[in-house]
């Protein structure tokens, strides 16, 4: 057993998590098995997020603060290019076709669209939670940064939604 693991039967689903991923609104709930009675947190799945409606990225206030995953000049890359891969994906667009336009196009990966899809529709999208109107961001600060710099209108996240008693604002009612 590593020194993250859990043995508690009620967070078993979080045995292998490290202590970043459970310091987040998500990771905090899984520890603490829930929230009060009639609320709960619906996973929205990955949808397109107004850029305007997202807090200022904590950590990241400028394009200095890049080159940890992604440089400054590879972010602004993909920024660009994610309207367009937005435009495939409501088409029914996948992982599979766009390596195949990368193919035939003779992109590697390091260049091609798939890469890009992946940064928002793969293993590590941008993750949100919402409560009311307003959102936290667990993952993803360098490419909300890059967005709101950009002046994207919408960015694909994953939203985890607090439903349940009437909520506004990120108050209760």
């Amino acid at each position: 057993m590593n020194d993250y693991q859990i043995e508690d039967q009620s967070t078993r689903d979080i045995q292998s998590k490290s202590p970043p991923e459970l310091l987040t609104p998500t990771g905090i709930r899984a520890i603490q098995g829930g929230d009060e009675p009639n609320q709960d947190w619906v996973d929205r799945g990955i949808i397109n997020v107004p850029v305007a409606d997202l807090p200022a990225p904590d950590g990241v206030s400028s394009p200095d603060d890049f080159d940890h995953h992604i440089s400054w000049e590879d972010a602004v890359r993909a920024t660009q290019q994610l309207p367009q891969i937005q435009e495939e994906v409501h088409l029914g667009k996948m992982g599979d076709d766009f390596d195949t336009q990368d193919q035939v196009n003779g992109l590697e990966y390091a260049h091609g669209q798939r890469r890009i899809y992946d940064l928002y529709y793969g293993l590590d999208p941008i993750q949100v939670d919402k409560i009311g109107a307003q959102y936290t961001i667990n993952a993803g600060r360098h490419r909300i940064y890059a967005a709101k710099a950009l002046g994207l209108d919408t960015i694909p996240a994953r939203v985890m939604e607090k439903t349940g008693q009437e909520v506004t604002n990120g108050c209760k009612r």
